[in-house]
């Protein structure tokens, strides 16, 4: 026979599947068309339209416009297999389940609060670890791209015909990056607007000066082959440099996570094995003041150590 509290809890993770099953659905409708004739069903939200088309926007100016515009960047770039709205869902979906599973299994508001505030926080920090690993991918195989750019154009391939060889030969993500800039171009997209969305999808420096060079050449003219040859060269300069500039900060690094690491891993081990020793955090107003500043100082401090670690791109 169950206790009441495993009861509780299991209906309460049952509530939180039902509510995301029908955000996902309400989701496919507003997405999706008829399937019959391919008619919308009703006319996309202005958010979901904006998310679609978020590498071609200007900058917004307001604070929630930039954390609008931000969140979504960074779900597109960082997976193919979301959307930014799937993932606003399933942020929402695990913060509910461990916010509500902890309340629930231990009666503790604050930790159940904590715990969903650290269950949204989780699929964050999984998406930007997937950008980082998308960029360091991208910096590791742009001179490749770069020379078999040069032999193309040198072999009397047009610039066109040589992103489109690109796209086919090169693979990974530059190729997919490649093959998206192919067929804008085939649908009549100008070769200035394709370019400028690429460097808007792909933000680093060796990008935009590569997209800038293409437009330059394409209405200047000169010997494109030598000056990607050149352009690949530095490249490799650069990313030999940032590797040792991360080989030079690693023990820095794992300072910081390992500084940030404790005092989480410290309260949850206090919480699931000694729970009555926390019990004066959460009756005393002044342990309660105290919790909350703990937190807030070590989201401060996390945040500054990833700056001051962060490479410039």
């Amino acid at each position: 026979m169950l206790s009441l509290p495993v009861i509780v809890l299991l209906v309460f993770v049952g509530i939180v599947a039902i509510i995301v099953a029908a955000a996902m659905v309400v989701r496919d409708l507003m997405l999706s068309g008829d399937a019959g004739g391919g008619v919308s069903l009703r006319p996309r939200p202005i958010r979901i339209r904006r998310s679609l088309d978020v590498f071609d926007q200007p900058p917004a100016r307001s604070l929630l416009g930039k954390i609008d515009q931000g969140f979504d960047r960074l779900v597109l770039e960082a997976t193919d297999a979301l959307s930014p709205i799937s993932a606003a869902l399933l942020m929402i979906a695990i913060g509910l389940a461990a916010g509500g599973g902890v309340w629930i299994a231990f009666d503790q508001p604050l930790g159940g609060l904590a715990a969903g505030m650290l269950g949204m926080f989780v699929p964050l920090l999984i998406l930007i670890r997937n950008r980082g690993q998308r960029i360091h991918a991208i910096r590791m195989q742009l001179p490749a791209v770069l020379d078999m750019f040069a032999r193309a154009v040198r072999a009397g391939e047009s610039v066109d015909q040589a992103v489109k060889l690109i796209g086919e030969e090169a693979g990974g993500v530059l190729g997919r990056e490649f093959q998206r800039c192919s067929r804008q171009l085939e649908l009549g997209r100008s070769f200035n607007s394709v370019m400028k969305h690429l460097a808007s999808r792909i933000r680093l420096v060796e990008f935009r000066i590569l997209t800038t060079t293409l437009v330059v050449q394409r209405q200047a003219g000169g010997s494109l082959p030598d000056t990607l040859e050149r352009m690949g060269s530095v490249i490799r300069d650069r990313t030999s440099a940032w590797r040792q500039m991360r080989a030079a900060t690693g023990a820095g690094r794992a300072s910081a996570l390992l500084i940030a690491a404790v005092c989480p891993i410290a309260y949850l081990s206090l919480m699931v094995l000694q729970p009555q020793h926390l019990e004066v955090l959460y009756s005393d107003p002044l342990g309660r003041s105290m919790l909350v500043v703990a937190i807030v100082l070590e989201l401060i401090g996390i945040l500054w150590v990833t700056a001051l670690l962060r490479p410039e791109n």
